[in-house]
């Protein structure tokens, strides 16, 4: 690692970067405009300087690009993650970043927890769309998303006598979002747990008695799965603090957690494009985005601005990843502005809510008849060097068929994919009883009731 990479992941950084955060959160909502503009104008200038795809893209779309002065960002056109994969090594602003190259570092079981070349983080993810996507951080992006979880999201406060421990549940296993920034905390201030959602519960419940965790996030299903355990007794921790992220937290789920804990989970927003978009307010009137460090458009399906109380299609625009820069970036969120500004006083734009895809359990027999299940965020972050896209179909109550599209050596993605779909199977102790077969194609459409693609297709019996 360099001199200025190691100053940046350094703990000075770190709290110069929540002091920054800290001024911003007393700014005025036209203020926190003013550095949007301006942080969206560095940012254009960093991309045309450095990403070879902005340059050629914006070009072919007519923009001036000599005069970045005269861009307004609503200019440029929208970009999605098929076409920043498709054009990865063009995309990114580091030249020591290529795709392939950062597949075989994933793909390596000794790289997790580790950085790619000591500086850069990597997290993978195929989202509910089916395709794989690779988004790598500085150590400076990096350094401030740590910076905005830490300050805003768990709240922690800075102490130098004892540590504060932190659980989390969900997949752990690989360059997951949520794994990687919990584990990522400073170990003079944090003791840390995971939980791997894939393993037995018993053992788990077991070492968080053990533990007492002071702050559990994860998975809001995973957390909701705690809460149930609490309640029948199994589980006896006193949180003071949750978090529940990755998968949508219901009503009925928010209100079970509430019962178990005796406290009120929060709602993060967050996404492998940017670990750190917003937290739901302490007075629980809606979701805060932190604009500040990017810029939000909720776009409607006529291509108009969703006004307060209408739901449209998230375009984020990251203002502090300098290494992988998303600019106009389509996601598949759905969110409602709220109608008013929020009375707790941060100037940051609310939301009433976030509406991502809700992908299905997939649920199996055992031989002792016994149902078991797969938790859908499993095949959300499933990752297999040179597979594009894949679909997974139940198609018997023990049988499953992946369909996957394949970029480059056939033989070795099927292998790759085989050796994760066998470890998941194992991990969950379904190995011996639940079935699979790859079909490899050369397209997987949407669904044609309904238009969107289906990630995870169950058993209709099941």
């Amino acid at each position: 690692m360099n001199v200025k990479a190691s100053f940046s992941s350094s703990v000075l950084n770190i709290i110069r970067m929540i002091r920054c955060l800290g001024s911003a959160e007393k700014m005025t909502s036209s203020q926190i405009v003013e550095i949007q503009q301006d942080r969206f104008s560095r940012q254009l200038r960093h991309v045309l300087r450095y990403s070879e795809f902005y340059r050629n893209f914006y070009r072919k779309a007519g923009i001036d690009i000599e005069r970045p002065e005269l861009i307004q960002l609503k200019d440029l056109p929208v970009i999605d993650k098929d076409l920043m994969m498709d054009h990865f090594d063009e995309f990114v602003c580091n030249k020591q970043l290529r795709k392939s190259k950062l597949e075989d570092f994933i793909k390596d079981p000794d790289s997790v927890d580790k950085k790619y070349k000591d500086e850069f983080k990597v997290i993978h993810t195929s989202g509910s769309s089916g395709r794989i996507g690779i988004f790598v951080y500085g150590a400076n992006d990096w350094a401030i998303a740590e910076a905005a979880v830490y300050s805003r999201i768990s709240k922690n406060k800075l102490h130098f006598i004892g540590k504060a421990k932190h659980a989390f549940i969900g997949v752990t296993d690989g360059h997951y979002a949520g794994i990687s920034l919990a584990k990522s905390g400073p170990k003079w201030l944090f003791d840390f747990l995971p939980v791997d959602m894939n393993q037995p519960l018993h053992p788990s419940l077991v070492r968080l008695n053990d533990f007492q965790p002071e702050c559990l996030s994860g998975y809001s299903s995973g957390v909701y799965l705690l809460a149930l355990e609490q309640l029948k007794g199994n589980l006896k921790i006193h949180p003071t603090r949750i978090l529940c992220s990755a998968d949508p937290l219901t009503s009925e789920m928010r209100e079970t957690i509430r019962n178990a804990f005796g406290i009120m989970p929060y709602n993060y927003y967050a996404a492998s494009e940017s670990l750190c978009m917003g937290i739901q307010c302490d007075r629980f009137n809606g979701i805060h985005l932190f604009d500040d460090l990017h810029i939000f458009e909720i776009i409607k399906e006529n291509g108009e601005e969703a006004k307060p109380g209408e739901p449209g299609n998230l375009v984020m625009t990251n203002l502090y990843n300098k290494t992988q820069p998303l600019i106009r970036y389509r996601m598949n969120d759905n969110l409602i502005p709220s109608e008013n500004s929020c009375e707790c006083g941060w100037p940051f734009r609310s939301v009433e809510s976030i509406a991502g895809r809700e992908e299905e359990f997939l649920f199996f027999t055992d031989p002792a008849g016994n149902r078991q299940f797969i938790h859908p965020i499993v095949f959300v972050e499933f990752f297999a060097p040179g597979l594009e896209k894949f679909q997974i179909i139940q198609t018997e109550p023990n049988m499953l068929v992946l369909n996957v599209i394949i970029k480059g050596n056939k033989e070795e993605a099927i292998q790759a994919i085989e050796k994760r779909m066998d470890t998941i199977l194992h991990q969950k102790e379904l190995y011996d009883f639940v079935h699979y077969k790859i079909n490899v194609v050369n397209d997987i459409p949407n669904d044609p009731q309904t238009g969107k693609f289906r990630l995870i297709i169950p058993y209709l019996n099941s």
